[in-house]
């Protein structure tokens, strides 16, 4: 039986340095519709 679905995939990067650093962007709930800690891009 044949079955199928549709989905989208997502690819993440994340940025980090020689010392373990990495960038995030803390989102403000003052500011935003959501909040919370996201990988900054699009």
């Amino acid at each position: 039986m044949p079955r199928s679905e549709d989905v989208i995939l997502t690819n993440m990067c994340l940025v980090e340095d020689k010392d373990g650093n990495f960038v995030v962007q803390i989102r403000d709930p003052k500011r935003y519709d959501w909040s919370g800690a996201v990988f900054p891009g699009g």
